[in-house]
């Protein structure tokens, strides 16, 4: 009986593992790899695309990651994976999507991953999204509220840095 509930508890624990590092690591190459297809793919297809239709493209670009990690702070309520993978939303965007465009560079030299600009640039987006999974891993509605609000604040800092 008793390996039985040890197992379990190594189940829970790999899972619990995974789910961290699909948070910290692989959401913010899901958003690199929808930013890169964006650029990519479909603004060349709609080259006159509309700035309304560019609007919406960020949104959905830029919401869905920042939604996901109020999602899971407040369903999960761990408040390190919750801020961790809010912290280390952009920056780690910022290195994929650099790696990804140099991909398709014809001379594929990677200049740089830009890690100087980390405490300047980064850091109020890096606070917000941080503060977006540490009110939703509080798990109270008003936190939840607070972070919500946090995110539309993100996606609203987004929608005003492409122009």
């Amino acid at each position: 009986m008793e390996k039985k509930g040890n197992k379990n508890m190594k189940k829970k624990h790999l899972i619990r593992i995974i789910s961290m590092f699909v948070m910290i690591v692989l959401l913010p190459l899901l958003l690199a790899l929808m930013h890169v297809g964006y650029k990519l793919i479909i603004m060349p297809s709609l080259h006159p695309i509309s700035m309304e239709m560019q609007r919406v493209f960020t949104v959905i670009i830029f919401g869905i990651p920042i939604s996901l990690i109020i999602a899971y702070g407040y369903i999960t309520r761990e408040k390190i994976t919750s801020i961790l993978s809010g912290v280390f939303l952009i920056p780690l965007l910022s290195i994929y999507c650099n790696i990804l465009f140099e991909l398709f560079d014809p001379h594929f030299v990677i200049s740089g991953l830009g890690w100087g600009v980390i405490p300047n640039f980064f850091a109020p987006f890096m606070l917000i999204c941080g503060l977006a999974g540490y009110f939703a891993s509080r798990g109270t509605k008003v936190s939840l509220l607070i972070a919500i609000f946090l995110g539309i604040v993100f996606i609203f800092i987004m929608l005003g840095g492409g122009h």
